[in-house]
């Protein structure tokens, strides 16, 4: 029979144990108008550590600098880690806000159960965020455009090579303040089409927030950019159903071949397509506006090619949350260089109106429940 320590319940991660530990080495704060994108990095991070059979250890705000981990970890062998993306804005006031932070940590915790990764109480954790951007306000960048990006992520520090179940894993929270991820602002940029470096298949990882999601497609990018392109649209499958762009999702406003309107996107049902949050936002919206229908399915490329073909596309953008709205300029494919009507990117398109929409939101401009206050 069990003894009644080993029927205890694991330990949670809980916001009332949060310890603050503050650094004795402050750093200099870059300029608003030097920031890039994920460069520099705050004084403080949240670190929290889990070990099988006592589940999660007290949460602490400590000092953002090296973590010591055993060579053997899994992460750096098997690359078991995970994470999310998130802003942080400050609102005319001085608010700091977070824009549906409740859908970070529901994707965080799918992704960390895909990879066996242990669960956590989102609700808790996402106090203990809100809590390192209370210690670290005054490094949020104030300018409309800028933000605190927080980068949480989760990793198996399990200390051996064997490839097994995690017996040890750490979150940490880690946050930069950031400029646009597009230097060059609202402007267009080209897309290039690959079929030849995968991205995401059914029954793989392109749902979840997976670090090997990214980094097997650095050879993608550059070779996108060596062909003059910004980023590598990815398709898959003799049918080269259209995934994602870059690190972004993907919409496509045209007249289908039935005469309707409509904004098109891939689905997220064959688990190639990560769920973002922007992404939904704007499905939401959309919806919200009714102007035209809003569809989710497979998307072959070669519906878009014969949309291009026929002069019925009128915009196309990307979406995330570095990136937020991102106009799609024109897109290479094969031979052939399909560009997007100079429409799109002027004052009352849909994808500028969206833009000014959830800036307004996110930066507490319009009364919303998404803003979240801290």
């Amino acid at each position: 029979m069990p003894s009644p320590s080993s029927q205890r319940p694991l330990a949670d991660i809980d916001f009332s144990n949060l310890k603050v530990e503050y650094t004795s080495k402050p750093r200099e704060k870059c300029p608003d108008e030097q920031l890039g994108f994920g460069k520099e990095i705050t004084d403080h991070m949240l670190q929290i550590k889990w070990r099988a059979g006592k589940g999660w250890g007290m949460p602490k705000i400590v000092a953002a600098t090296s973590v010591s981990l055993h060579p053997f970890s899994h992460v750096f062998h098997y690359a078991i880690e995970c994470y999310e993306g998130m802003k942080a804005y400050v609102d005319r006031e001085g608010n700091t806000r977070l824009f549906r932070p409740e859908m970070n940590m529901k994707r965080f915790n799918e992704s960390s159960s895909r990879l066996c990764l242990p669960n956590f109480n989102g609700e808790q954790l996402l106090e203990c965020i809100k809590e390192l951007l209370r210690v670290d306000k005054e490094w949020i960048p104030k300018r409309r455009g800028y933000s605190m990006y927080l980068r949480p992520v989760i990793f198996s520090t399990t200390p051996w090579l064997g490839l097994t179940q995690c017996s040890e894993a750490m979150i940490l929270v880690l946050m930069s303040p950031v400029g646009p991820y597009f230097k060059s602002g609202f402007v267009p940029i080209k897309l290039s089409v690959d079929g030849k470096y995968i991205r995401a298949w059914p029954g793989g990882t392109g749902n979840i927030k997976y670090g090997g999601n990214y980094g097997s497609t650095v050879i993608s990018q550059r070779e996108a950019s060596q062909g003059g392109a910004s980023q590598s649209l990815y398709v898959y499958d003799v049918e080269e159903y259209v995934t994602e762009a870059g690190t972004m999702n993907i919409f496509f406003l045209w007249t289908n071949t039935e005469g309707v309107k409509e904004l098109v996107t891939p689905t997220l049902d064959d688990g190639t397509i990560l769920p973002g949050v922007t992404r939904q936002s704007v499905i939401d919206l959309a919806k919200e506006w009714g102007e035209f229908g809003v569809v989710e399915r497979m998307l072959p490329f070669r519906e878009v090619a014969a949309a291009f073909e026929r002069g019925e596309v009128y915009e196309i953008f990307g979406t995330g949350t570095a990136a937020v709205i991102q106009p799609i300029g024109s897109i290479a494919y094969r031979e052939k260089v399909y560009e997007v009507p100079k429409e799109a990117f002027t004052p009352g398109s849909f994808q500028l109106r969206l833009t000014n929409e959830l800036y307004g939101i996110q930066y507490g401009e319009i009364p919303h429940p998404w803003s979240i206050e801290v």
